[in-house]
């Protein structure tokens, strides 16, 4: 593996939740402005409430409260295909969508971020639970590249 594998695979692990995120937040955005048109200033701040609200929820679940201390705690590594977010993404907007029907006025707006928020995290949990590699991983290849002479040892 190359200095840049390396690299890149550190840059694609830290980003593979917060780029999720990023497409289900700003994906449900668009959906609800095209339901309902552009957002004001009060709704953008009530789309931010509803998830801030989600996070938290969400948040108080996993870590056993509010006052829990965010650390993450993996019983394995997660493989790549964990990462592939069509199914979080996907059911946040299908969720997403479906409020924008039933729902109407500046209720919309925090109803989106706490649904897009809450079904993301707890979706994307299930992805990374289920791609989880939990037998033992495989010793790391040295840095001077001589993984062939410590196999033979």
């Amino acid at each position: 593996m190359t200095s840049y594998q390396r690299h890149l695979r550190t840059v694609v692990a830290a980003s593979a939740a917060p780029y999720g995120y990023t497409l289900t937040l700003w994906t449900a955005g668009a959906v609800t402005t095209h339901a309902h048109g552009s957002p004001s200033a009060a709704d953008a701040v009530l789309l931010l409430t509803g998830a801030v609200t989600a996070f938290a929820a969400v948040g108080a679940f996993a870590f056993g409260g509010i006052n829990g201390v965010l650390a993450p705690e993996t019983a394995g590594e997660v493989r790549v295909w964990g990462g592939v977010h069509l199914p979080s993404v996907g059911t946040s907007i299908g969720l997403v969508w479906l409020a924008n029907h039933l729902l109407s006025g500046s209720v919309v707006w925090p109803a989106v971020g706490f649904i897009g928020t809450g079904t993301y995290l707890l979706t994307i949990g299930v992805q990374f639970w289920l791609a989880t590699h939990r037998g033992e991983a495989p010793d790391p290849e040295p840095p001077d590249g001589r993984a062939n002479e410590r196999e033979a040892a």
